[in-house]
């Protein structure tokens, strides 16, 4: 990569839609927040590790970075209310040496290496990039009639992607986007989009999904017991 790159790990969300906070749900007999974290821990160019976690898991993940050995991992931080919050305290953490600042949400666990490199690669080149796959399936807009939805039209799918992370930054663009995350935004590069900066977009993974609901952990599970992600 031939960058120093810092990283935001993200995993101060409360899983609402999970029903728990489901980073620290075990997975190979470990927090899922554990595996992302490995896998930064691996790579050369990862020079710092940002781990952000809600105000009252800061404790338990200093003692859990510890036991695990992860030497990355500079800080733990505190989390806020929203997203847009947590990330901006993760930020404010990283270094200022940094060359390239990734933000990751640890609710993709099975992130590859190789895909970090090339959101990397692509940040340095670009100003900021992220990981996304093309819209396969046929897109339907919705609306709502007598308590039921209806087909409104159908999108074509040509051009259209679906985020994931990581999202990367060269530092003198995070600069600028760190005072506009708002909870607004649905995803961080789209501030970088909104002062006009050209964001690159570099081919996801299907397997780098976000667990949101208990289905994706299974899933999850399911593709780390076939060994897909194990690095």
């Amino acid at each position: 990569m031939g960058l120093t790159v810092s990283v935001v790990l993200v995993a101060a969300g409360a899983g609402r839609r999970f029903g728990s906070a489901k980073q620290f749900q075990r997975l190979g007999g470990r927090p899922l927040l554990y595996w992302p974290l490995r896998t930064f821990e691996q790579i050369p160019g990862v020079a710092e590790v940002i781990l952000v976690v809600a105000k009252d898991r800061t404790a338990w993940a200093r003692r859990f970075v510890y036991r695990a050995g992860f030497k990355k991992v500079k800080s733990v931080v505190a989390g806020g209310r929203e997203r847009a919050d947590s990330v901006r305290a993760g930020l404010g953490a990283a270094s200022s040496d940094a060359e390239v600042i990734l933000i990751h949400d640890a609710a993709r666990a099975l992130v590859s290496r190789d895909l970090i490199e090339r959101v990397v690669s692509a940040a340095g080149r670009s100003g900021a990039s992220l990981a996304a796959r093309p819209v396969a399936d046929t897109v339907k807009v919705g609306v709502a009639r007598l308590g039921r939805t209806f087909v409104k039209r159908t999108m074509p799918r040509a051009g259209l992607w679906l985020a994931q992370t990581p999202q990367g930054f060269r530092s003198d663009v995070v600069k600028r986007i760190a005072p506009r995350l708002s909870s607004s935004l649905t995803d961080d590069v789209q501030a970088a989009e909104k002062l006009g900066f050209p964001v690159e977009i570099v081919m996801g993974a299907a397997d780098n999904f976000k667990v949101t609901v208990p289905e994706d952990f299974e899933l999850c599970r399911a593709v780390f017991n076939n060994g897909v992600s194990h690095h």
